[in-house]
C-alpha cells in the first residue's frame, strides 16, 4: 500500500509547522474535530483526556444513537472501535488547515500540572507495567547494561530518562504539554487547567456549542497523583521536574512547585 499522508508541501503552514515540531501520527491521534460544531479539542493524556473524550465524544455520537454514544463512553480511549470524532487524516490539507487557524472553528484543551501529571504517568505506566514502559525500560537497559522489570524503575530514575529525551521523542503520557500542544504554532481559544474543569463545563459548552454539556459530564479513573505527591516527591526532585517542565509551568500559568 502507497503512503497515502499528505505531502509537507501541500499542507497549510500552521499545520505544516505542528506536523514538523510533533510528527503527522501525533497530531492525528490527538486532535479531535467536530465539523457539526466546528470545534477542536487537542487532548493532552494524563490531563483529563478519558472524561473529556467520553463527554465530547458522548455528546457528538448522540446524533447515531443512544447505543453509540454509550458505547464511546465507556471505552473513550479506544479509537478503533468507534470514534465520533472527525480525525485530521480525513480532512484535505486546506479544511485542516482552517480547523487549525480560522474564526470559525473553537480550539481548545485541557492541561494538568507538570508535576503531578508526570507522578500519574508514573504510577499507571510503569508502575503497571502498561506498554508505555517498554521504551523506559530499553532506556534503562541501554544506560546501565541493567535487566529491569519496569516496577523496579524508581520516580528518580525514571525522571531522569524522562529529562534525557527530546519532546517529540516522549511519549505523549508525560511529554512536554506546551510542545505537545504547538503553543506558538497553533492559536487555541482556550486552555483550561484540569484543575479548574468541575467549573470550567459552562465554557466548554460555549467552546463546542453546547450550553446543558455540564449534564453529560462522565467521569474516568483517576491514579489520586495530586494527593500523593508529598509521599513521592522530595524538594530536590520537584526541583528537577520545574526546571524540565519550566515552558509548561511558563506558558501554562502554573505556579513552580514547591515543597
Amino acid at each position: 500500500m502507497d503512503d497515502r499522508r499528505p505531502r509537507k508541501a501541500d499542507l497549510g503552514p500552521v499545520t505544516a509547522e505542528y506536523v514538523r515540531a510533533m510528527g503527522w501520527r501525533s497530531v492525528n491521534l490527538h486532535t479531535h474535530i467536530s465539523l457539526v460544531n466546528r470545534y477542536a479539542y487537542v487532548e493532552v493524556p494524563k490531563a483529563g483526556c478519558g472524561t473529556m473524550k467520553a463527554t465530547l465524544g458522548g455528546m457528538e455520537a448522540a446524533r447515531m444513537g443512544p447505543a453509540m454514544a454509550e458505547r464511546v463512553q465507556a471505552a473513550p480511549h479506544n479509537r478503533l472501535a468507534a470514534t465520533p470524532f472527525v480525525k485530521p487524516f480525513q480532512l484535505p490539507p486546506s479544511m485542516l488547515e482552517e480547523v487549525l487557524t480560522s474564526p470559525g472553528f473553537r480550539r481548545f484543551t485541557v492541561v494538568r500540572e507538570p508535576a503531578s501529571r508526570l507522578l500519574s504517568g508514573y504510577l499507571e505506566k510503569i508502575g503497571q507495567g502498561l506498554k508505555q514502559s517498554t521504551a523506559i525500560v530499553d532506556d534503562w537497559k541501554a544506560a546501565t547494561g541493567e535487566e529491569v522489570e519496569p516496577q523496579d524503575i524508581t520516580l528518580p530514575q525514571f525522571i531522569e530518562i524522562v529529562a534525557a529525551q527530546p519532546s517529540r521523542d516522549q511519549d505523549p503520557h508525560w511529554r512536554r504539554q506546551a510542545d505537545h500542544l504547538g503553543l506558538g504554532i497553533v492559536a487555541y481559544d482556550a486552555v483550561v487547567h484540569l484543575e479548574d474543569l468541575d467549573s470550567s463545563w459552562a465554557l466548554i459548552g460555549e467552546l463546542t456549542s453546547t450550553p446543558d454539556l455540564l449534564e453529560q459530564f462522565f467521569c474516568r479513573n483517576s491514579t489520586g497523583a495530586r494527593a500523593r505527591m508529598a509521599e513521592y516527591y522530595t524538594p530536590d526532585l520537584l526541583a528537577r521536574v520545574a526546571a524540565m517542565y519550566e515552558r509548561d509551568y511558563a506558558d501554562l500559568g502554573y505556579a513552580q512547585p514547591v515543597r
